[in-house]
């Protein structure tokens, strides 16, 4: 058998970035149930691992009988070729490793179909080309390993048609997905009735830790799974599997703090790769591949952390290797390292940085003496004509705008300098992407606001409907222009000032933020939520979406900043909550203001047109 991660029994190692499991650790729910197993451990466990099924099939909202589980995705993957019988099987590389060997178990041919370098490996409509009659069975990671990137869902559904055409089973394998924070968009799971040629696999080993438990699971048309049923050993789950995937499960806070740590310190790790050198590759899962000159992995054990050789992948050679995302502590362990390792480099390029600094200086030195001479010249210009209000009335620099004209003046302005930037926004999405900008004077709003489906329309009925509007700061409260809210019955709220949510944060040690938004949830009536300032805010709302505790019904994200921003709105943008959202780490209290007053004043303009008709 080929090498995989995780070699830790041969290796004398004090941290393993080998092997791509949460960074979170075990649940202590998860680990408990291990340990209650135990006294169930001189019984034959559940042979139809019913508990287990109905909890796993209640969580994906299908059917038990389209469930099977097997002692990790391996042996599923071997399982499902012993069901279908291929004759010839497509791997796209470099890819995970257990599809080869799995298929080393049949008398099948295999044939492999290479993404290219200068491609980023990433999977393009070319495979299309390679899928024909001939083909029996595909094996397709998304996201991919060892590269981490997602294949996007319009070519999934052109591979996945075109294997139903050719009569191919299209095998996807998802373990990785969850811990994404993409499931929403990217999983194929929900669409599996439409394509009774795939099948999705998925592990618990990744997700919650636990690859010594060896828990997986597939999900497939009724028939087939039967088949893929018949091909495995009874009694293939412990009792320690069972208890330990029922407690996983329920554990949907933790899978939604798992996302966030993990997005917030790949992004840290990938800074720190980049610095030293390496070429890193895009990745959404937890894990990065990355290209170096130097021998890491060897210099790396020698230090007693152990990273994946990826060499033997397919498609890839000496010099590429994979890290695992791991804790805060860890991760910067692995940097303090990386940067000791690269220390002679970072020699070398702090001497030329100094070089460039000093010629640098030297410029600036001639660019100031310019700008002296130019100020002189200026000044000397200044006093011939005489005293800087002339020059204005001479040069018509003010111009002299009436306070009521200021905004219309300002919004065709704006209109004026879109239409000449070519950026086209849709109607219904104008009156707030305008409005955001007059806030801001930054037209790169138009690039950045994210919209989910009809949100305005959305919004604009809520607040017809008398829902509330809260907000995470009371600068954004006295900016919510509150008259058209509270004419239809709805209400500005602000938590954060108040004494008990104050009390109650610094006893759990949490952020004010976090409490607000959990008392904002037990109001008894549709919530909008306008977040500017604390990502925390919509970190916790999406908590309590993912756990089942409570549904927004509508989310403004837009907080300011560097530490979990970015994250945080991507969180809310893979929830089925209607939002507009500003991608990427603008925003802040005024720009959230901004949004609400631009739907309230859409309410009123359209209400008084009615009146008018």
């Amino acid at each position: 058998m080929q090498y995989h991660g995780g070699d830790i029994y041969r290796n004398q190692i004090r941290l393993d970035f080998s092997v791509n499991t949460n960074p979170l650790g075990m649940p202590d729910s998860v680990r408990e149930a291990l340990h209650q197993a135990v006294e169930e451990a001189e019984h034959y466990p559940d042979i139809h691992a019913q508990e287990l099924a109905n909890a796993v099939a209640e969580q994906l909202r299908i059917s038990e009988k389209k469930l099977v589980f097997g002692n990790g995705a391996s042996e599923l993957f071997h399982a499902v070729l012993h069901a279908v019988k291929p004759s010839k099987i497509l791997i796209p590389v470099p890819s995970f490793l257990g599809y080869e060997e799995a298929a080393k178990a049949l008398d099948c041919e295999v044939i492999f179909y290479e993404m290219k370098k200068e491609e980023k490996f990433c999977l393009t409509e070319r495979i299309l080309d390679a899928l024909d009659e001939s083909i029996s069975l595909v094996f397709l990671a998304n996201p991919n390993n060892p590269v981490g990137n997602l294949v996007e869902p319009e070519l999934i559904f052109k591979i996945a048609e075109k294997c139903r055409q050719c009569d191919i089973t299209l095998v996807l394998d998802e373990c990785f997905m969850e811990l994404t924070g993409k499931e929403q968009k990217y999983s194929f799971l929900s669409y599996l009735e439409e394509f009774p040629n795939v099948v999705v696999v998925r592990a618990f080993t990744k997700l919650y830790a636990i690859p010594g438990v060896r828990l997986g699971y597939l999900v497939c048309e009724q028939t087939l799974a039967e088949k893929i049923r018949l091909q495995l050993p009874e009694w293939n789950l412990s009792v320690f599997a069972q208890r330990a995937g029922v407690a996983a499960i329920k554990e949907q806070g933790y899978v939604a703090r798992t996302v966030t740590c993990i997005q917030t310190q790949r992004l840290f790790l990938r800074e720190e790769l980049k610095a030293a050198g390496c070429i890193v590759y895009d990745s959404d899962a937890d894990y990065l591949l990355f290209y170096s000159e130097k021998k890491l992995d060897e210099l790396f054990l020698q230090r007693g952390i152990l990273i994946r050789d990826c060499s033997n992948f397919r498609g890839l050679q000496s010099g590429y290797y994979r890290i695992a995302v791991k804790s805060e502590e860890q991760n910067r362990i692995f940097a303090e390292v990386l940067r000791e390792i690269h220390g002679n480099a970072q020699a070398v390029e702090c001497i030329d940085r100094m070089k460039e600094k000093s010629e640098e200086r030297i410029d600036r030195v001639k660019e100031d003496s310019k700008e002296q001479s130019d100020r002189a010249k200026r000044q000397e210009c200044a006093d011939k004509v005489g005293t800087t209000a002339q020059l204005v009335h001479k040069t018509g620099a003010v111009e002299f705008v009436l306070p009521g004209e200021i905004e219309g003046r300002s919004f065709a302005i704006i209109t004026k300098e879109l239409e000449e930037r070519g950026i086209v926004i849709p109607k219904e999405q104008e009156p707030v992407t305008k409005r955001v900008i007059h806030t801001s004077a930054d037209f790169g709003y138009a690039d950045t606001l994210t919209f989910s489906e009809n949100a305005v329309e959305i919004a604009k009925h809520l607040i017809r409907t008398g829902a509330d509007i809260v907000t995470d700061t009371n600068m954004a409260l006295s900016g919510v222009n509150k008259k058209v809210l509270e004419a239809h019955g709805g209400m500005a709220r602000c938590f954060m000032a108040d004494e008990e949510v104050a009390g109650e944060a610094k006893e759990r040690k949490v952020t004010r933020a976090v409490v607000s938004m959990e008392h904002a949830a037990k109001l008894d009536k549709p919530v909008i939520f306008a977040i500017g300032n604390a990502p925390t805010a919509l970190i916790r709302l999406y908590e309590l979406i993912c756990d089942g505790i409570y549904r927004p019904a509508f989310i403004i994200g837009v907080p300011v900043g560097f530490v979990n921003v970015e994250v945080a709105k991507e969180m809310i943008l893979h929830t089925d909550v209607p939002c507009i959202v500003n991608r990427g780490r603008k925003g802040g209290s005024n720009v959230a203001a901004a949004i609400c007053n631009a739907l309230l004043y859409e309410v009123r303009r359209e209400d008084a047109a009615k009146k008018v008709d």
